[in-house]
C-alpha cells in the first residue's frame, strides 16, 4: 500500500537522521523497527487510526502513533521537518560510504564543518582531517577505499552517472510496470529480459520485451507506455524501442517484436553478452546465424548476413520460444540464472546441466529471529507462517548476548529461551522448531557463547557484525577459528557485505571454504536484501569445492519469509541443486549433518 510505504520510508529516513545527530541508539533502532513493521504492514492505515486501533499494532510506540497520525491527517510530519531543518541534507549520502558511520560523519560535521561528499574529498586532498582526534591514517584510507566503491557503483563515476540499483528495489519498480504494460492493447505477451531476469545482484536498467499482435501498431503502443503510471521521462520513442525514466532513475527499455519473433527477442535481450556470443557461434558452426529475430539457415556470404539483420525477410528455423531456439541449436533449455558464458553451453549440449534449485525444494528455514531479540513476531507467530510456507522445519536463532543494541540473549536468557522453543515445538504439528541462536563471531574467531553453552542449542548459527573492516589475514583467521568451532553448523552472511553500502571482509574465500568442506560447516547464502551474501561467485566456487550451502531469510518478521526467493536467485546463478543445499534436507539427515560435526 502506498501510504505504508510512505510511512515507512518516513521512518527510515527519521532513524538514519536521528543517528547522524547522535541521538540515543535505542530510539534510532525503535524507528528502525518501526519502519519495518510499515512496510510490512498488509492493512489499510488510514481507516486502522479512523477505527482507533492503530494503537494495537504491536511495535509502534505512543510517539511513533502521533507521527503516522499527523502524517495521515496532513501529509507531513513535524518532527521529521525539525530534525531534518537541524542535520545538512548532504551529510545522509555520506552514510552510504564504507568507513563513515553516523559518529564518523557526526564528528566530521561538527568539528570539520564537512556537509557533503565534495567538502569531504577536498578535507582528504588538503590533509586537514589528519589533526583531527580519532581520525588516523588507516581510518583515512578506508573513507577513501569507501569513497572510491561509492564511485564504482555509479555508472561512469560522478554525480552523473546512473547507480546500479539492488534486485530487490529493481524487482519492486519492475513488476507492477510488466503488469501495466501487459495491458496496453495491442500486447499479446511481454516479461522481463536482460540482468534483471538472470537475477544479478544489481541492476542499471530494465529491460522489457513485448510481443505485439500487429507491428503496425507500435508507435501507438509506445506512446501509451510513455504515459504509464510511474514514467517520469521519455529518452527515445519508436515503433520497436522505447526507452524512460521512472521515479527511482532507472531507464526501462521495452523493445516491440511481432509475436512469432518473441522467444529469439526475449534470448537475445535477456543476454548474457557472454552468453549470446556463444550460441551465435553455435550457430555459425550449424550454418545458421542467430539474432534478436530468430535462427536462421545462411550461406556465409556477409550480404546475406546484412539482410538478415534488418529484417526478418525468410521464414526462421525457430523463434516463436527460447526452447525452440535451443532445441533447433542442439541445446537443452539453459535457465536465465545460468546464462553468464561459463560452461553452460556445454553442459546444455552435453544435457548434463543441474536441475537448479527451486521454492519447492525448500523444507525449511534456519536463521529466523522473535521478539525475544529484535523480531517482531512470537515463536508461535513464526512457526505458524513457516508452515504456511510449506516448510517442516523452523530454525529459531535469535541474537546472542554481544548485540546488546538488537536484544541480544544472555547465557540465563537463552537457556529458557531454549526450553520455551522445546515446549512450543511438542505442541505443534506438521512444523519442528529447533532451538538455535545466531552467536555473533568475535573479533578474534571465539564465539559470543562458551561451548558448554552452544551444545545445548540444536544449530548453531555463527555470523560476524561487528570488526568488519579488518585486514584479510585477521578475518580470515577469525573466521577459520569460528569455522573450527565443533558446535558451529552454519556460517551466516560470511563476508557481512551489504550491496551498494558496505563491501565486508576480506576474506580469503579459498581457505574459508577448504575448511568449511572439511570440517562439515556450512555457508549461507543470507536472502535478506541488501545482503545476499555469499555472493552467487562465492557460492559457486563453495559447490565446486564440495562445500555444502545453506539459504535462509535471517527473518526478523514473518512477510520476510517470501525474501527466500532472493536466496534462491543467487543459489540458482551458482548451480545449486537441492542437494547442495541442507534446507532442502529431510530433517533426518540435516540433524545428521549436524550431529557428525559434535563430539562424540
Amino acid at each position: 500500500m502506498a501510504l505504508n510505504r510512505e510511512l515507512s520510508d518516513l521512518f527510515h529516513s527519521l532513524s538514519a537522521l536521528m543517528e547522524l545527530r547522535g541521538e540515543n541508539v535505542f530510539k534510532v533502532i525503535a524507528f528502525q523497527k518501526v519502519s519495518r513493521i510499515l512496510r510490512e504492514l498488509n492493512i489499510d492505515l488510514k481507516k486502522c487510526i479512523e477505527e482507533g486501533k492503530l494503537c494495537e499494532i504491536e511495535g509502534i510506540g505512543k510517539g511513533s502513533q502521533q507521527i503516522i497520525e499527523e502524517y495521515v491527517e496532513t501529509g507531513k510530519s513535524s518532527v521529521f521537518e525539525e530534525i531534518a531543518a537541524s542535520v545538512p541534507k548532504g551529510l545522509v549520502p555520506l552514510m552510504s560510504i564504507e568507513g563513515l558511520g553516523p559518529k564518523t560523519i557526526n564528528l566530521l560535521w561538527k568539528e570539520r564543518g564537512i556537509t557533503s561528499l565534495d567538502e569531504l574529498i577536498k578535507a582528504i586532498d588538503n590533509e586537514s582531517l589528519k589533526t583531527l582526534k580519532g581520525i588516523g591514517p588507516k581510518k583515512i584510507d578506508t573513507i577513501k577505499k569507501g569513497i572510491e566503491q561509492y564511485k564504482a557503483n555509479l555508472e561512469g563515476g560522478g554525480d552523473g552517472g546512473v547507480r546500479r540499483v539492488g534486485i530487490l528495489p529493481a524487482m519492486r519498480e519492475a513488476i507492477p510496470l510488466l503488469e501495466r504494460v501487459r495491458t496496453i492493447p495491442g500486447i499479446v505477451g511481454a516479461e522481463i529480459a536482460g540482468s534483471l531476469r538472470r537475477k544479478r545482484e544489481t541492476i542499471a536498467d530494465v529491460d522489457i520485451v513485448a510481443a505485439v499482435k500487429d507491428p503496425a501498431d507500435g508507435m501507438k503502443i509506445s506512446e501509451i507506455f510513455t504515459q504509464l503510471p510511474g514514467v517520469i521521462q521519455t529518452v527515445v520513442t519508436g515503433p520497436s524501442k522505447t526507452s524512460v525514466k521512472i521515479a527511482n532513475g532507472m531507464q526501462v527499455d521495452l523493445r516491440l517484436v511481432p509475436a512469432e519473433n518473441f522467444g529469439a527477442a526475449l534470448l537475445y535481450f535477456t543476454g548474457s553478452k557472454e552468453h549470446n556470443v556463444k550460441i551465435r557461434g553455435l550457430a555459425q558452426k550449424k550454418g545458421m546465424t542467430l539474432n534478436e529475430w530468430g535462427l536462421y539457415k545462411l550461406d556465409q556470404s556477409e550480404k546475406a548476413a546484412k539482410e538478415i539483420a534488418k529484417a526478418p525477410p525468410i521464414k526462421p528455423v525457430a523463434s516463436k520460444t527460447e526452447e525452440d531456439v535451443y532445441e533447433a541449436l542442439g541445446l537443452v533449455y539453459i535457465e536465465p540464472e545460468l546464462r553468464e558464458g561459463f560452461n553452460e553451453v556445454d553442459l546444455a549440449r552435453e544435457k548434463k546441466l543441474p536441475v537448479l534449485i527451486e521454492q519447492s525444494d525448500i523444507r525449511g528455514d534456519l536463521h529466523t529471529h522473535t521478539t525475544e531479540s529484535d523480531g517482531t513476531a512470537s515463536i508461535e507467530e513464526m512457526a505458524a507462517a513457516a508452515k504456511e510456507m510449506g516448510y517442516e522445519v523452523l530454525a529459531v536463532t535469535d541474537h546472542s548476548k554481544a548485540l546488546a543494541m538488537t536484544n541480544g540473549l544472555s547465557v540465563e536468557r537463552l537457556l529458557k529461551h531454549i526450553e520455551n522453543i522445546h515446549r512450543i515445538s511438542d505442541k505443534l504439528k506438521g512444523i519442528t522448531l529447533l532451538a538455535g541462536s545466531e552467536v555473533d563471531i568475535l573479533a578474534d574467531g571465539r564465539m559470543d557463547y562458551d561451548d558448554d553453552v552452544l551444545k545445548e542449542l540444536d544449530i548453531v548459527i555463527a555470523s560476524p557484525h561487528m570488526s568488519l573492516k579488518q585486514d584479510a589475514k585477521k578475518a580470515t583467521d577469525r573466521m577459520l577459528r569460528a569455522i573450527d568451532n565443533p558446535y558451529v553448523n552454519v556460517i551466516g552472511h560470511p563476508t557481512g557485505r551489504l550491496i551498494n553500502s558496505r563491501e565486508g571482509l576480506p576474506l580469503e574465500m579459498d581457505k574459508v571454504i577448504e575448511r568449511a568442506a572439511k570440517t562439515g560447516t556450512a555457508l549461507e547464502i543470507n536472502a535478506s536484501y541488501p545482503r545476499l551474501d555469499l555472493n552467487d561467485t562465492k557460492a559457486r566456487h563453495a559447490i565446486e569445492a564440495g562445500c555444502v550451502l545453506s539459504i535462509n531469510t535471517d527473518s526478523h518478521s514473518t512477510p520476510e519469509f517470501q525474501n527466500m526467493r532472493w536466496g534462491i536467485g543467487v543459489a540458482r546463478r551458482a548451480g545449486a541443486t537441492k542437494k547442495h543445499v541442507i534446507n532442502c534436507w529431510s530433517l533426518k539427515d540435516l540433524q545428521a549433518f549436524i550431529a557428525k560435526k559434535r563430539p562424540k
